[in-house]
Parts: C-alpha cells; sequence; structure tokens
C-alpha cells in the first residue's frame, strides 16, 4: 500500500492519470480507418491502451472522494495515517483505503465503480463485503449508484455483516 501524505498530490496524481488516458484516446482515434481489418486493428488497440485505465482511474478518484467523505465525517484527525491502493493492486489482505493509528489499523475500505449489480459483479460484490467484514477497523463501502447501495445493503444485512455502505456522486 502507498500511503498518503498529501491528499491534493493524491488528486494531481489522478488529474495526470486522466489526462493522459484523453491524450491516449485522441491519439487512437485521430484517423478514420480505410477497411474492416484495419478498423479491426484499431478497435483492439484501442480496447488493450484505454480498457484497463479506464477502470483504474475511476477507482483512483472514487477512493480519493471516498477519503473526503471521511475526512468530513470524523476521521480528520492528525494522527491518522492513510494508505490506498490506487490501481487495485493490495493482495486480498489489503483493502483500498486503511487508516492506521500508531500502526493499528482504525479504518478499512473499499471502493467500487461499477454500476449494475448483475452477474459477476454482483457476486464479486458478495466475496468483497465478505472479505472486507474480515478486515480490522470501522469498514466501508464506496460505490456511486443506488442499485449498487440497495444490493450492497442487502448483502450486508443478509450476511450480518458490520460494514457502511457510503454512495458518493458526483
Amino acid at each position: 500500500m502507498e500511503e498518503i501524505i498529501d491528499i491534493l498530490q493524491a488528486k494531481d496524481k489522478v488529474l495526470s492519470d486522466m489526462n493522459r488516458f484523453i491524450k491516449a484516446i485522441r491519439e487512437s482515434v485521430g484517423e478514420d480507418v480505410s477497411s474492416l481489418s484495419h478498423g479491426l486493428v484499431k478497435l483492439r488497440n484501442i480496447r488493450s491502451s484505454v480498457y484497463e485505465n479506464l477502470n483504474q482511474i475511476q477507482h483512483e478518484y472514487l477512493i480519493l472522494q471516498g477519503l473526503l467523505w471521511l475526512l468530513e465525517n470524523g476521521f480528520d484527525q492528525p494522527r491518522i495515517r492513510w494508505y490506498w491502493n490506487p490501481r487495485q493492486t493490495g493482495d486480498g489482505e489489503e483493502p483500498d483505503l486503511r487508516a492506521t493509528v500508531d500502526r493499528k489499523t482504525v479504518l478499512s475500505a473499499e471502493a467500487t465503480t461499477s454500476e449494475n449489480p448483475q452477474g459477476v459483479i454482483d457476486s464479486r460484490m458478495r466475496d468483497t463485503l465478505v472479505r472486507l467484514n474480515q478486515m480490522q477497523g470501522g469498514k466501508y463501502y464506496f460505490i456511486r449508484t443506488t442499485a449498487m447501495e440497495n444490493r450492497a445493503l442487502t448483502k450486508i444485512a443478509k450476511g450480518a455483516l458490520n460494514i457502511e455502505v457510503v454512495r458518493i456522486e458526483s
């Protein structure tokens, strides 16, 4: 996990990632295609160059928005140290966002930018919530849509999990 020492610096990182991503899209779509095979090659290149970053950048931003929400809701304390996995690179034992005080975990949070809890997303949500519930400290699950919020609340109630769901709109 990476420590978040300066929130403004973390915001700048995400903004820089967004700008690099947009630039890559512009470069990828800058010319018309001349044939089906050329178009297919172009589409494959676009998909491989932007697909993963599209998901990861949104994830980074939602974690930061979650952190800002936490700071506005009682976690703005000078002794708290914040750590994150902005690119979903942590192992199964690490949350997307962690707060520690004197090296003791006081908060663990996960974030998902998925919009609809259908199919694989629904089962992944269940797995994430069960794993989050086993982590230390207060537990938060940051989501974007009402559909994801409702489904998470249902899973939390059925599983008797101790997790707060926070919907962040932007």
